[in-house]
């Protein structure tokens, strides 16, 4: 009978919000299985979900284009830019794991289907791209800073496309967008038109991330 009146008073305090206890866990299956069908018998009762399920504020910084090793951004042998634009389109090309982008998958996941957070308007993720992550943020078909046509410069915009109608917004850092101008990847006076469409900016990215969190948003790195 208590927990009867205390449920009607937190509705009558929360409207119509939905109203988890932390003991909801998981809400939904990922991949369809219960947690002990997945990883083994007890593996409920060790699992820990989310206890704030509303008003998410997430801020990750993406700061390279790739998890593989070998393929970042060109760099001569004092470690510093070659300006090399083919050699950036080769490594692109070659990479098979995108940094962060399969993190930010996993996160939506678990917000909306492991821990059942319906509303979109209590998820907000910003990703901040600056360095060699902006190379993720090109359009895979455009022109260099040469004038040149180029095609399979970033394989995965689709990848980031399709975290943009999750409601992931990217914003690209102005600094790195000078750097690629320099560098001739992005040509100079018309650079806005190779980023996929949707990526807004920042002035700089490292300032626009101690700025996020002064507004609130909690600080992630993959």
């Amino acid at each position: 009978m208590k927990k009867l009146v205390l449920l009607s008073s937190l509705i009558f305090l929360f409207g119509s919000q939905q109203l988890f206890a932390v003991e909801d866990c998981p809400v939904g299956l990922v991949t369809g299985k219960t947690l002990d069908e997945e990883f083994g018998e007890g593996t409920s009762d060790k699992t820990t979900c989310l206890s704030k399920r509303e008003d998410i504020k997430i801020v990750m910084q993406l700061n390279k284009s790739c998890r593989d090793s070998y393929a970042t951004h060109p760099v001569g042998v004092n470690g510093k830019p070659t300006g090399d634009v083919s050699r950036v389109v080769n490594n692109i090309a070659n990479c098979t794991r995108p940094y962060a982008l399969g993190n930010l998958v996993n996160m939506i996941n678990d917000y909306k289907i492991t821990n059942g957070i319906g509303d979109p308007e209590d998820i907000d993720i910003k990703v901040v791209v600056h360095s060699g992550g902006g190379y993720l943020l090109l359009k895979d078909e455009g022109y260099d800073g040469g004038g040149n046509y180029v095609t399979g410069r970033n394989k995965f915009q689709g990848n980031v496309e399709s975290l943009m109608d999750m409601g992931v917004k990217f914003y690209f850092c102005q600094n790195t967008t000078r750097g690629f101008i320099n560098n001739g990847t992005l040509p100079a006076g018309d650079a806005t038109a190779e980023l996929i469409d949707g990526v807004e900016y920042v002035t700089a990215g490292v300032t626009a991330i101690a700025d996020l969190q002064e507004q609130g948003y909690k600080y992630v790195q993959p």
